[in-house]
């Protein structure tokens, strides 16, 4: 056993090194990766109503949006193509995947291609609000049934913004709570039975629910659920939620607690908890981010963007070869801001700190470092950054 944790732990060392070179010789030449993670919004519908999001106000707004989407056909051939060849982490997100009715052939689709398409896929994250408790368990049950030996791990992530009416006010939604508490039962139960599936809750820290942290980082524990839990962030396109910036953000007391609420010993093999405690107290960011080298984000119509954050598209998949946007002058001008533009700067997106951290590769090695050989595998293990150390 001490044998096999010492070949981990160099074999990590090794390929957080090799990454780490690689990264700065693309970035220096702003030649990109293969993308190794994705992030692929199904739809804009949701049947939420957050106070932190616009997303569902503009869906309403458009008749017939889900004629917009991209369809089950459209996002297989997609993803079939030789750029995603290297593909570890595919997100699935919304609004609300599950408001479509195809998300189970979705899924179940995109595992078929990974022998011949993506042999290194090991994990498609889906993301919900937990309204839909009955849909939301029977569609996980389906996948995680359909999923079996393909060496694929389901991830289900699903809001928790608070206990009881913290979390219906926060969520705009009559009932949220004890919605969202029927769906994490439900996906309880399910993780008994399938050991290839991850449940998650994630928090948007507002000033509403910033005494509400340790009830939920407690909640999720106790369940044997991994949290994420961060602060709002505005957007002018992903969430079209930049007018809510002055009312959301928080006040230097709250900030103050949610450093507090990170210094927490029960958190300190996290890398991404590391990571945002730092620029809390600091003020710096301590991470490279590989936007647009090895993550990009593809919007339910099409829309390419480097990062989730940004709201200048670089091209869209149905006018223009994703091959021909990923090596697009557009791309590559972003790849030049990446990092070095106020937003860049001020970055602490839960996912940007994940696809980073293997890439570039120096900062989590670090953090490695600090958690000494005892306690490194905490975080491979625990946070999932094992699956990129893989073949």
């Amino acid at each position: 056993m001490k044998k096999d944790k010492k070949d981990i732990f160099t074999r990590t060392v090794v390929r957080l090194l090799t990454g780490a070179i690689r990264f700065r010789r693309a970035r220096l030449n702003a030649k990109p990766l293969r993308p190794e993670v994705v992030s692929l919004a199904l739809t804009i519908r949701c049947n939420s109503h957050c106070i932190m999001c616009n997303m569902w106000r503009q869906a309403s707004k458009v008749p017939d949006i889900d004629r917009l989407e991209l369809t089950r056909d459209e996002i297989i051939s997609l993803l079939s193509k030789p750029l995603f060849s290297g593909l570890v982490e595919l997100d699935l997100t919304g609004g609300e995947p599950h408001l479509r009715d195809d998300l189970v052939d979705i899924v179940l689709n995109i595992a078929s291609l990974k022998k011949d398409n993506f042999p290194r896929l090991r994990s498609i994250v889906i993301t919900s609000n937990g309204l839909l408790p009955e849909r939301i368990v029977s569609n996980y049950r389906a996948i995680l049934k359909g999923l079996k030996d393909t060496g694929i791990d389901l991830v289900s992530v699903a809001s928790l913004d608070g206990i009881g009416e913290v979390h219906d006010r926060i969520r705009g939604t009559k009932g949220a709570y004890n919605f969202a508490m029927q769906t994490l039962e439900g996906l309880s139960e399910l993780k008994k039975e399938y050991r290839d599936y991850y449940v998650g809750v994630k928090t948007t820290v507002l000033p509403r629910n910033i005494d509400s942290l340790d009830a939920i980082r407690e909640y999720a524990e106790s369940k044997d659920f991994f949290h994420i839990i961060s602060p709002v962030f505005f957007t002018e396109a992903r969430f079209r939620n930049s007018d809510k910036r002055e009312s959301l953000k928080l006040s230097p007391a709250d900030r103050d607690k949610l450093l507090q609420f990170y210094r927490n010993d029960a958190l300190d093999t996290s890398y991404f908890y590391s990571r945002i405690r730092d620029y809390l107290a600091t003020g710096e960011k301590s991470w490279s981010c590989t936007a647009a080298y090895n993550y990009l984000f593809i919007d339910y119509d099409g829309s390419v963007y480097p990062c989730e954050l940004l709201s200048e598209s670089i091209g869209n998949v149905r006018e223009k070869a994703i091959e021909d946007i990923w090596k697009s002058k557009a791309a590559k001008e972003w790849r030049d801001k990446i990092d070095r533009i106020d937003m860049c700067r001020a970055c602490i997106e839960p996912g940007a700190v994940r696809y980073s951290a293997c890439a570039e590769g120096l900062s989590y090695l670090g953090f490695l470092r600090d958690l000494g050989r005892k306690r490194y595998l905490d975080s491979l293990s625990g946070e999932g950054f094992i699956k990129y150390m893989q073949e």
